[in-house]
């Protein structure tokens, strides 16, 4: 039951995703998923972790987490602390065996409009 809504809640967070953003970056040989913004990766969960620590090692714009860790499922939020990308963060995480990576896209900044101004 905790698994399932663990899955429910990633399948959330990615609700308004409309496009992959082009400048996060994906683990080499990742199969794309159905869903805009998902992958398989074809790593392990750890190797897939390796990957982005390398990837980041040096840079400090990046701040990797813990989701969950429960038996039967790993998953690590990896979020970007650059505001100019267009990925907020990518979230791994294994469960049943197999490694998945879910893009979260920086939602764009609404500018407020005179509509805004005229409903005090």
């Amino acid at each position: 039951m905790i698994v399932h809504a663990f899955v429910i809640a990633l399948s959330v967070l990615g609700a308004g995703l409309t496009e992959v953003p082009i400048d996060a970056p994906i683990v080499p040989g990742a199969e794309p998923l159905e869903e805009p913004g998902r992958y398989r990766s074809n790593r392990s969960f750890d190797d897939t972790l390796d990957f982005y620590q390398r990837l980041f090692n040096q840079t400090g714009l990046v701040r990797t987490r813990s989701i969950v860790n429960l038996p039967g499922i790993k998953a690590k939020h990896i979020e970007c602390l650059r505001k100019k990308t267009k990925w907020e963060g990518i979230n791994v995480y294994e469960y049943k065996g197999e490694v998945r990576l879910f893009v979260i896209a920086r939602e764009a900044k609404r500018k407020p409009s005179s509509r805004d101004d005229d409903a005090d």
